[in-house]
């Protein structure tokens, strides 16, 4: 994966992603939601918010922030938010993997089918523990590389088809849980068999402080 080839799929997907993936998406993403206990004075970082298919179901308190690498995505979901009357949300275009806050912002991240996406799944949960106070609440809804060796290998055959319609299928959770260090608190799929699994993790800034490494190819 590479941003600037990353950011044309998804300014193209943005034309129709409402009426595809993200009416697939919308439960899962309620329910991952739901694991944040978002009070008033919180800040929610929402990295790749994408059309906004998670708007809807944030608390109408707090401050939520949403970055994506897609003018055409962030399009779409600026267009919720003014229709909506979501002050409590803003968003800009920015790269995940050098984001423009300050150490310690926000008390809780979500992101969302993204971290197949990008170029460096590794720097992205350092930029995302980065920027997370210690011990806020970081979830994460993706599809993960499958740990049946008949399915991972599917996955691995599938990947350069993948990759050209947007993400990578062959990101094992394994990986970049040992590669970065991250302690995860709990994790589950909606349904017994989904693509998509949503993970819980405390901030413990691991891998702010483990030195970078590329995953694995």
């Amino acid at each position: 994966m590479r941003e600037s080839s990353t950011k044309l799929i998804y300014d193209f997907h943005s034309m129709f992603y409402d009426a595809t993936f993200g009416r697939l998406v919308k439960r899962r993403i309620a329910r991952a939601l739901s694991h944040m206990n978002i009070s008033e004075s919180d800040r929610v970082l929402d990295l790749g918010i994408g059309t906004g298919a998670s708007l809807n179901f944030y608390p109408r308190r707090g401050k939520v922030v949403g970055v994506d690498l897609s003018s055409g995505m962030l399009r779409e979901c600026r267009k919720k938010i003014r229709e909506n009357g979501m002050d409590h949300a803003v968003v800009f275009q920015g790269d995940a993997l050098r984001l423009p806050f300050a150490d310690s912002t926000f008390d809780h991240i979500f992101i969302s089918h993204v971290i197949s996406v990008v170029s460096d799944p590794y720097r992205l949960i350092s930029e995302a523990q980065r920027v997370a106070k210690p011990n806020a609440r970081i979830v994460i809804l993706n599809h993960f590389q499958s740990t049946n060796r008949f399915i991972a290998l599917l996955e691995k055959w599938l990947c350069p088809l993948c990759t050209r319609l947007g993400w990578r299928s062959d990101l094992p959770l394994q990986d970049l849980v040992r590669r970065t260090g991250v302690e995860i608190d709990y994790r589950y799929k909606l349904e017994s068999i989904d693509l998509w699994e949503t993970v819980v993790i405390t901030n413990t800034k691991s891998a702010v402080t483990t030195p970078q490494a590329p995953l694995a190819a």
